[in-house]
């Protein structure tokens, strides 16, 4: 009887009255491009329109080796923004939160250099649910917190006939060694979703999430009750 007791209350912690786990892992992936600006302000822009949804769809097939073509500069190494978070939902209310830890590279190579870029994020994720009840859950979401951008520059110089280049970087060039890398920078980091949908089971659900913000346009992803 008292195994039984105590199996009962576990279970009760676990999940509230609406089917939502109280404790659950989030694992997302997004389509998230965050162009460095010189000033070093950093803009997260929604890609799934037009090019976006082409280039996270190839960077998830080839494993972030895709070659995204723009007329000038070109974007290489490209992956999508890829999070993991904890998510705490207070029982019986409309509310979640939890620390989220995220991480996004990319490579811009131009005739004369290649930047890599780095781009790590800590925030706090919220949702709150307009719709917490049935299968297919509702819910607006915030995150707040600080990114971390690192970067690097590479200097290309273009192969003539009399070099033999051994390490050739696209379009007949060679890269040297790095030249510079910038300091990081710690820079805000915002992301507002008006809607996003939690489907599935209080054990195992599909997320999906629109907004805009360092993420981009589109989010992706499991929650798995902890």
């Amino acid at each position: 009887m008292m195994l039984l007791v105590c199996s009962s209350s576990l279970f009760a912690q676990r999940v509230d009255g609406y089917g939502i786990p109280v404790n659950s892992l989030n694992v997302q992936t997004s389509d998230a491009l965050v162009p460095y600006v010189g000033t070093g302000l950093v803009v997260g822009l929604g890609t799934a329109i037009g090019v976006g949804i082409g280039a996270a769809v190839a960077a998830v097939i080839t494993g972030g080796n895709a070659d995204i073509e723009y007329e000038s500069p070109k974007m290489v190494g490209w992956m999508p923004y890829i999070s993991i978070g904890y998510d705490h939902h207070f029982p019986n209310t409309r509310w979640s939160l939890g620390p989220e830890l995220g991480y996004w590279h990319s490579g811009m190579v131009s005739e004369t250099s290649y930047n890599h870029f780095h781009f790590a994020t800590l925030t706090a994720a919220s949702k709150l649910y307009y719709k917490p009840s049935g299968i297919c859950k509702l819910y607006g979401g915030l995150n707040l917190g600080a990114a971390l951008l690192a970067s690097s520059t590479q200097t290309l110089t273009h192969a003539t006939k009399a070099d033999e280049p051994t390490e050739p970087a696209g379009d007949g060039a060679t890269a040297e060694e790095p030249k510079s890398s910038d300091g990081p920078s710690i820079i805000p980091a915002i992301q507002f979703n008006p809607i996003g949908m939690r489907l599935g089971s209080e054990k195992v659900a599909f997320l999906a999430e629109l907004g805009i913000g360092y993420k981009g346009f589109l989010q992706l992803g499991i929650n798995v009750a902890l």
